[in-house]
């Protein structure tokens, strides 16, 4: 309404031309003059209009929206109305001087006007899809909840450490209502935009002006859903039905650039089918930019990017699996953190009203789920703790971004002898093959060996005991990356997951005319033609390949609960 408003109030003074252009005196010279000065008046209040609603369309609750294809065609011309007014009480406006001049204001304001209409409609506001209901599960209202999660960090000197986190929970408050509320948090909406572009295109933050428009069906800081409750409502309607009592839990962890916010949809999807999604702003420095629980800014770490750029090649791997061991650290202690809640409320939920004590499912081992670096911190992960992980889901894992161990444990050579495709470690190799020509050789072995001796590659427990999904779109696919092939050649033969015929889930697929940010809100959030432009989204719209995605995982985590049963 704001922009409608601007666009008729400043094309209405761009095209006013009898106010401002040559009048001819005749013999009803003071009904001409009336109606000029009247004409003139109405000019004045509807640019004054203008500008009024230039500067609200600025501003969303105090907050700048940077809607630039409205703003700087309109900035413009409001700088040529004041000019044409300024000339009109300065100037003979008898002249035919002034009379082409003011012509030429007005068509290059016409132009400009014209201009803002093309960029509205290529730039519109935008929005992600509203959550799907698959697998016959209930479509529930989802809350949300953003806070810093306590937790204890192995390793760390502080007894206490906070990670930036967001809760996505099925809830019963407002159901089958729509509440809107911003997709970017409206306090760092601008240094979200800005460190996003600064560190991917470099380019301004106000570029991605869309994103700061975009709104999510989510309900905030909502009380959680009670399933005991909520089930003696409808026991007459399910009273032959077996229902689960508790909410299973399942980890997010991001990918490189990304952060909890731009990886909303999936769990939003998984929250909607009645899991409790927990997602993660890792401080490794992969995200653009993370707030820290006293206000200040971790902003992205370029060096690996550097190293990347500077052909280093493997130094950039090896520095990138640095990074995993961080974020598995985070995970790890986020994972124990989110089960603590089952047991004890924590102040800042509990200031907000919000518990999930006695409504977590902690006896059937949480979900571990990722895209790209995420899915290569939760395989890592899940290698590590097994015994915690009730199955993984990765979206497109840089599986060579994996910590050593972790890349052992989804190739081991039991599952890879029998194979066509090789697997020799990924890029660079294993740790272990740098001490066969190391000076400190027998010393490094050492280490390794007890690190590894201590480690779950040595328990009872192994990757391969777990469920696990991996989807990839057709753009990875095709090139091969993220160890495509070889996840590919395992779901083939039979030794992805657990091998007892007919009770592992674990799955291979690939996404059709899809591309890897689209496992991401990213395409959903840009123009469908600049994303197909910039090679970011597939033929078909990202909505739809969005959606293909979240119905295809949450039937993998239906089949895991049939599994298990």
């Amino acid at each position: 309404l704001l922009d409608i408003c601007t666009i008729l109030s400043f094309s209405y003074c761009s095209f006013l031309v009898s106010s401002f252009c040559r009048h001819h005196l005749d013999d009803d010279e003071t009904t001409t003059t009336t109606n000029t000065i009247n004409n003139s008046n109405v000019s004045r209040i509807l640019s004054w209009l203008g500008v009024a609603f230039l500067g609200m369309t600025l501003s969303l609750k105090g907050q700048l929206t940077h809607r630039w294809p409205l703003t700087f065609p309109m900035m413009i011309v409001t700088l040529i109305r004041i000019l044409h007014l300024g000339f009109f009480f300065v100037c003979d406006n008898s002249t035919k001087t002034w009379w082409w001049v003011s012509l030429g204001m007005n068509i290059t304001s016409g132009l400009f006007l014209f201009a803002s209409l093309l960029l509205i409609v290529a730039f519109p506001a935008v929005n992600i899809s509203h959550p799907i209901t698959t697998n016959g599960k209930e479509k529930y209202d989802v809350g949300v909840v953003d806070f810093f999660l306590p937790v204890q960090k192995e390793g760390s000197d502080e007894e206490e450490c906070f990670v930036s986190a967001r809760l996505l929970y099925p809830t019963t408050k407002g159901r089958n209502k729509t509440t809107m509320i911003p997709h970017l948090n409206p306090s760092m909406s601008n240094i979200l935009c800005d460190a996003t572009m600064k560190y991917t295109m470099k380019l301004p933050g106000w570029v991605l002006h869309t994103w700061c428009l975009a709104q999510l069906p989510l309900l905030r800081n909502a009380e959680p859903i009670d399933l005991e409750r909520d089930d003696d409502d409808d026991k007459n309607n399910n009273s032959d039905e077996s229902k689960q009592q508790s909410l299973p839990l399942v980890i997010y962890s991001h990918g490189l650039f990304g952060n909890y916010v731009t990886y909303t949809y999936q769990p939003l999807c998984l929250a909607a089918a009645g899991y409790v999604v927990l997602m993660l702003d890792h401080g490794d420095g992969s995200a653009p930019v993370v707030q820290k629980r006293d206000g200040s800014f971790l902003f992205h770490d370029e060096h690996c990017a550097k190293l990347s750029r500077d052909g280093k090649h493997l130094e950039h791997i090896r520095a990138r699996r640095s990074q995993t061991k961080q974020r598995i650290s985070e995970l790890l202690s986020a994972t124990q953190s989110l089960l603590n809640l089952n047991e004890t409320n924590i102040p800042q939920l509990q200031s907000l009203g919000v518990s999930f004590v006695n409504k977590l499912d902690v006896e059937n081992g949480v979900t571990f789920m990722g895209h790209s670096f995420g899915g290569a911190t939760a395989l890592s992960a899940a290698a590590q703790r097994p015994d915690l992980v009730r199955a993984v889901v990765a979206h497109e894992p840089a599986c060579d971004w994996m910590t050593d161990d972790g890349r052992k444990a989804l190739f081991p050579d039991k599952k890879c002898v029998d194979s066509e495709i090789s697997y020799s470690g990924g890029t660079g190799g294993y740790e272990e093959d740098d001490t066969k020509s190391d000076d400190d050789a027998e010393e490094k072995k050492e280490q390794y060996e007890r690190r590894m001796s201590s480690s779950s590659l040595l328990n009872r427990f192994k990757l391969h005991d777990v469920d696990m999904l991996f989807l990839y779109s057709d753009q990875w696919a095709a090139k091969g990356w993220g160890s495509t092939k070889q996840i590919e050649d395992l779901h083939k033969r039979g030794e992805l997951g657990p091998k007892e015929e007919g009770v592992s889930a674990s799955d291979y697929g690939v996404i059709a005319d899809a591309t890897h940010i689209e496992f991401s809100d990213c395409s959903m959030l840009t123009p469908t033609w600049i994303g197909r432009a910039s090679g970011n989204c597939g033929k078909r719209s990202p909505h739809d390949t969005a959606q293909e995605i979240a119905s295809r995982t949450i039937l993998f985590f239906g089949e895991c609960e049939g599994s298990a049963g």
